[in-house]
């Protein structure tokens, strides 16, 4: 833009040199528009120093109160996990675990478990975007229909895959057909259980999940003692609660929801199936890309000698108590996610309004400095969630005489091992992840897809190759691997995508 510029508008207007005089106290358009362009040039130099002022509104203590919100609601996610560790080192039952199974036993649950998630995985990536999408627009009546509307193909979806399962092991035994038939009920219920729990997690309504899991685990305690219905039994009956109170208190809260604010009564549809298709096949992706990659390393680790084991995936316990261990730092660490995201959608539109077009470096250097911010506040909190993680746990040896489950826990060096390459390997994973969070809520899906695609390959081919030559343990190095890959990949797109955030955000809805 130039005065000439200025000028042109100025005339196109009908203002001439004589209205110039008369109107304005200026002897010609052209000193008007002159005086006009310097007015529009201070306004601008002006809204970028507005802008940086602005910008430091929130507070220190305000600052630390966002993050204890947040964080803390990201943490009740881990809650069901650590109430479940609580409930077996206590009672030793838990939902779908127990003390006393043997490597057999062990095997098949840890089958089904797996399954379910990597089944459902898709299916809860779309639940979530779509609840958040409408959720966010306050149309409870088209969230439910788009739960309703993918339920109607996930929950089909599972019961396909537990039938192709049975079909195969009839056709070719990779297991009995007693164990299958075990896992694929702790399959299709495990399922269940996940979707229904996506529900509420994409509503916000994540104490529920506690809750539901924390009284079903309680029952599944209770049962066991009380009766003689033995321990399969016991915990599919936990399983079903959780999964009836948590779909029972889903369809009341939008049942409610839809009558207070009457949605039922306007005309409103989901859009056609193509339409959504196309929106949603790349969250559906890397729903079951993530879960997939985060399971690849112990059905390598799992199917790897010496000695071969004896069916075509066999639980080993001392790799399974490393990643459990390396887990719990994992999860502390991914509840900083909820908070670093809140805080992007909470600048994100307040920063837009109070910069002009002109100075959308500035709104892009702001946030890439507010990328650098979360970047240090993840690696402090990876840093110290995985040494308290390691410390705490190894602190529990001083009741390794008096209990012999800690002594077991502490005796095979094969899971010291594992949660160092797992704890590493979940750092660069949940930074990963935090790069990806900043795609979606910008709309940006092909992002995360093409990264995790590749992560995924890469964690085969590394721990396959590791495992088979160098021991199963090493079957985290492609984890590893694959975590430092998706990490360095979501790094490159960062870069570009904070440098032209102002392009991302303007094309991203």
């Amino acid at each position: 833009m130039s005065s000439w510029a200025v000028a042109a508008t100025i005339e196109s207007l009908g203002i001439r040199d004589i209205d110039a005089q008369t109107d304005y106290g200026y002897p010609s358009v052209f000193e008007l528009a002159e005086y006009v362009y310097e007015q529009i040039q201070n306004q601008i130099a002006n809204s970028g120093k507005e802008f940086k002022k602005k910008k430091h509104r929130v507070g220190f203590f305000e600052s630390i109160g966002l993050f204890g919100k947040h964080y803390s609601a990201g943490l009740v996610l881990s809650m069901p996990m650590l109430i479940q560790i609580a409930a077996i080192l206590i009672f030793e039952y838990a939902l779908w675990a127990w003390l006393r199974f043997n490597e057999a036993q062990a095997t098949v649950i840890a089958f089904g478990t797996i399954a379910s998630f990597i089944i459902t995985g898709g299916f809860i990536q779309v639940i979530g975007r779509l609840v958040s999408k409408y959720k966010g627009e306050e149309n409870y009546y088209l969230a439910a229909q788009a739960i309703v509307k993918v339920l109607r193909f996930g929950v089909p979806f599972v019961l396909l895959c537990a039938l192709i399962l049975i079909l195969l092991n009839a056709a070719f035994p990779f297991y009995p057909a007693s164990m299958l038939l075990l896992s694929v009920v702790y399959l299709v219920l495990i399922s269940m259980l996940l979707l229904t729990a996506a529900v509420l997690f994409a509503t916000e309504l994540r104490f529920m999940i506690l809750f539901s899991i924390t009284v079903s685990t309680f029952l599944v305690i209770g049962l066991m003692e009380i009766t003689s219905l033995g321990v399969y039994v016991t915990q599919w009956i936990g399983i079903i609660f959780a999964t009836l109170i948590m779909g029972g208190y889903s369809f009341l809260y939008y049942r409610i929801k839809i009558r207070e604010l009457r949605q039922e009564l306007l005309k409103q549809t989901l859009p056609n199936q193509e339409v959504s298709y196309y929106n949603n096949y790349r969250y559906f992706v890397y729903g079951f890309c993530y879960f997939l990659f985060l399971f690849m390393d112990r059905l390598l680790a799992w199917s790897a000698g010496p000695p071969p084991p004896p069916y075509l995936i066999w639980f080993n316990t001392p790799y399974e108590l490393g990643m459990d261990w390396a887990l719990i730092s994992f999860v502390i660490t991914i509840a900083t996610l909820e908070y670093s995201i809140h805080a992007f959608s909470k600048h994100l539109i307040p920063a837009q309004k109070n910069i002009s077009l002109n100075n959308f470096r500035i709104f892009n250097k702001y946030f890439r400095s507010f990328y650098l911010r979360q970047l240090l506040l993840l690696f402090i909190i990876c840093s110290a969630s995985v040494f308290a993680t390691y410390y705490g746990i190894l602190s529990l040896r001083v009741f390794e005489q008096q209990i012999p489950e800690i002594r077991d826990f502490f005796a095979n060096p094969i899971t010291f091992k594992v949660f160092w390459m797992g704890s590493i390997g979940y750092v660069f994973l949940v930074y990963g992840l935090l790069n990806s969070l900043f795609f979606f809520t910008l709309n940006r899906a092909s992002f995360v897809v093409y990264p995790i695609l590749i992560a995924l390959l890469i964690n085969f081919v590394v721990g396959f190759v590791c495992s088979r030559w160098y021991g199963m343990e090493y079957a985290t190095v492609g984890m590893l691997a694959g975590a430092v890959t998706f990490a360095l990949i979501t790094l490159l797109l960062a870069r570009r995508f904070f440098k032209h955030l102002d392009y991302y955000y303007y094309s991203a809805y």
